[in-house]
């Protein structure tokens, strides 16, 4: 793997207060070749000011354009709220679909993560519908994710292989639950583009109730329909970062392996199927020297090329928090907020080559960069 290009998408030294710290990076090239780019935006990585903002390509990266400024306010059950974040897909070409994550800010006091409980903020996923590049969403419907009371979304939605679409996200507990937690990685199934939805169905789960598989990305092979779900992985006894894991599920989502050890360290590991049983993984290397990574698959996801690895951004300002040793399990969210690189959200562009955006920068401000790199 070679890079062959680099940019910024989103420069955010130079934006407003409110749009100072960007993150949550979410990658869709378009049928006409186009790459929209959305992400977070907000006074820091959570914050009752956030919202989704989204930036257009129709140059391979080289310029940028506004497609979406902000969602406008939203109010449920007269609580207001802020879009914390947003990802897409294109269904078909001039149909994208996007699903966004609403907070309850009612009490803009209260952080997204309760330090006490490390329960998530009352929240909600709606999709809604673009038909102009994302220029403006319509169709906003709640997605039905019982039996789970709080979940987070983790992905763009998945149109798998008999027309369904699956929203991606992760089950945890209620803000003032001060139980020990459980936590599931999770599908919710639509067969009518949004309108209704099945129970949600587990990908992943520890029957122990040890091993967290956090911040779940998953992809669908177009070839066979087959899912692949790779995993950020905790070992809440041990106070440590386990290895990224996998695990493979059936084309209509309902049944998943368990995850197994992948084999390399790291957060937030996204892959991306190729042609030919390929798989490319990108991924957030929190341990020395911290970095960003990708990582090449000939069989699936079964064994990785880490001879052949790819750094394609490495942060210079030294050691990230908590980044290697025991650490308490409430402080693992308090590191999240101050982290300054990461999500690396990759897609293929038309001539093969691989775009990737992310988000990066230092204490005063966090920019959403990309870089291309062929294979």
């Amino acid at each position: 793997m070679r890079i062959v290009d680099h940019g910024v998408v989103y420069d955010a030294t130079a934006a407003p207060r409110h749009r100072r710290f960007c993150a949550f990076t979410n990658t869709t090239v378009l049928s006409d070749g186009r790459i929209l780019v959305s992400f977070h935006a907000g006074s820091a990585k959570e914050s009752p000011d956030e919202n989704v903002l989204m930036r257009i390509s129709a140059d391979g990266g080289r310029t940028w354009e506004a497609a979406c400024d902000g969602l406008p306010p939203l109010v449920v059950e007269g609580k207001l709220g802020s879009w914390h974040h947003g990802r897409v897909a294109e269904l078909a070409p001039g149909h994208l679909l996007g699903a966004f994550w609403w907070l309850d800010r009612s009490d803009p006091s209260r952080p997204m993560i309760n330090p006490e409980t490390t329960g998530t903020l009352p929240n909600r996923i709606f999709l809604m519908d673009s038909f102009d590049a994302g220029r403006t969403w319509v169709n906003r419907r709640e997605v039905d994710t019982r039996p789970f009371p709080s979940v987070a979304l983790m992905g763009a939605s998945l149109l798998l292989a008999g027309g369904s679409i699956a929203v991606v996200s992760e089950a945890w507990k209620s803000y003032d639950d001060a139980s020990y937690g459980e936590h599931s990685a999770i599908l919710t199934i639509s067969h009518d583009g949004g309108q209704t939805f099945d129970p949600s169905v587990v990908v992943a789960h520890d029957p122990a109730n040890r091993l967290l598989f956090w911040d779940e990305r998953l992809a669908v092979d177009p070839e066979s329909g087959r899912l692949v779900g790779m995993f950020w992985t905790h070992d809440r006894a041990a106070g440590q970062d386990r290895d990224a894991h996998i695990a493979w599920g059936a084309p209509d989502g309902r049944s998943w392996s368990y995850p197994t050890d992948a084999g390399f360290a790291g957060q937030i590991p996204r892959p991306l199927v190729l042609a030919g049983g390929r798989l490319l993984c990108v991924y957030v290397h929190r341990h020395w020297p911290p970095s960003l990574r990708a990582v090449l698959s000939p069989d699936f996801g079964a064994t990785w090329d880490a001879a052949d690895e790819l750094v394609f951004y490495e942060h210079a300002a030294g050691a990230q928090a908590g980044m290697d040793g025991k650490r308490d399990f409430a402080d693992y969210y308090a590191d999240m907020r101050v982290w300054s690189f990461g999500h690396a959200e990759p897609d293929l562009l038309p001539d093969g080559s691989v775009f990737v955006a992310f988000y990066a920068g230092d204490a005063q401000s966090l920019s959403i960069r990309w870089v291309r790199f062929v294979l």
